[in-house]
């Protein structure tokens, strides 16, 4: 998240809403992002009940073959705290429920005999850890995720990732992408300008070449959620 001693000028992103005791900070809500888990071609899933992600990711279900996959232990590759994808994973997949503690400071000194948990920086090192890691399992942007052919993404109960599941209320990994602002952007600031250009029919196309839906197509545009049910 931005500091609150920003220029006025500067323009931030986050992945929902702001916390608390930043009063000078000016939401926009630009796009509905879809997030998903991807897992190691070599785990043999590629569909998990809500359930199952739950129970993985609380330590109860530690082998692929427990799912009907390869028998290989899981390891579960996180972004590091603050990430917007994995602090989605918690609230929207996991129910606010806490990850499990780290087994390995470095992903690449996992014991591949046993699970593990271990954390990186961004979502391409992740991506890279995950297609390199047998029985391994992460999170990521959906945009990102599908760019790469040595990953696979996991659908939750049956749903892909898309927009269309995110509307019927079946697929709960997605989160609102929030333009910030310290105080009001001058007109004529880049800043300003900026999210005009997000706004314009440009800027639309490329947030759903994404795999994302503006917020200003939407009905509610400031609201900016799944249309639901």
């Amino acid at each position: 998240m931005v500091d609150d001693q920003v220029p006025v000028h500067r323009l931030s992103f986050s992945d929902g809403p702001k916390s608390d005791g930043r009063t000078q900070l000016l939401p926009r809500p630009v796009a509905l992002s879809l997030f998903t888990l991807v897992v190691n071609e070599d785990a043999g899933v590629r569909d998990l009940s809500l359930d199952q992600v739950r129970r993985i990711h609380a330590g109860e279900i530690t082998n692929w073959s427990q799912v009907k996959g390869s028998d290989l232990p899981i390891q579960l590759v996180s972004r590091n705290p603050g990430s917007g994808t994995r602090t989605t994973l918690q609230k929207q997949v996991l129910d606010g429920r806490p990850l499990l503690a780290t087994t390995a400071n470095d992903c690449n000194s996992l014991d591949a005999r046993k699970p593990g948990r271990c954390e990186v920086g961004g979502t391409p090192t992740l991506l890279d850890t995950v297609a390199s890691t047998p029985g391994a399992l992460g999170h990521s942007e959906v945009g990102a995720a599908t760019a790469r052919h040595d990953v696979r993404l996991v659908r939750i109960d049956g749903y892909p990732a898309t927009l269309e599941g995110a509307d019927e209320g079946a697929y709960p990994y997605w989160e609102t992408e929030i333009a910030y602002t310290y105080g009001e952007p001058p007109a004529d600031s880049i800043a300003a300008g900026f999210l005009r250009y997000l706004a314009n029919e440009v800027g639309k196309d490329v947030i759903r070449s994404k795999g994302h839906r503006p917020c200003a197509e939407l009905d509610k545009p400031l609201l900016c959620r799944p249309s639901g049910p």
